[in-house]
């Protein structure tokens, strides 16, 4: 049973990165790219789009079971970033703080250690 423990986890975490990478890409790329410009990130513009490839393709490796353990540290960089960069400023509680997404970190760490697990493409394609 403990082969499968993991893969709640990932496939939540695959849909919240796939949901978000989706609305960066497709819901307001405009709004990433001027956010990421008013908190000083340099070519905001290339990274709006280049976050939102991360978190979709990200969110749908955790969720197809596919290279879990690369996207996980991936999606890890990401979110170390957006702590640091945008959350951390705010609180741990605050609006915009950093509780969620140091929650999304700590799965991500997780995954990153118990890779795709049973219930997986990756796994299928080991058979």
């Amino acid at each position: 049973m403990k082969e499968y423990a993991g893969l709640p986890l990932r496939l939540v975490l695959g849909l919240v990165f796939l949901v978000h990478g989706y609305l960066k890409l497709f819901g307001g790329i405009d709004g990433t790219t001027s956010f990421f410009s008013n908190i000083g990130i340099p070519l905001s513009g290339f990274f709006a789009y280049l976050v939102g490839i991360i978190e979709l393709f990200g969110g749908l490796a955790l969720i197809l079971g596919l290279i879990v353990k690369v996207a996980s540290v991936i999606l890890i960089i990401n979110m170390v970033v957006a702590i640091l960069l945008v959350h951390l400023k705010n609180g741990f509680t605050g609006q915009g703080g950093y509780e969620f997404p140091l929650t999304l970190l700590a799965g991500l760490v997780t995954l990153a250690f118990l890779g795709a697990g049973k219930l997986s493409l990756q796994k299928a394609f080991k058979k």
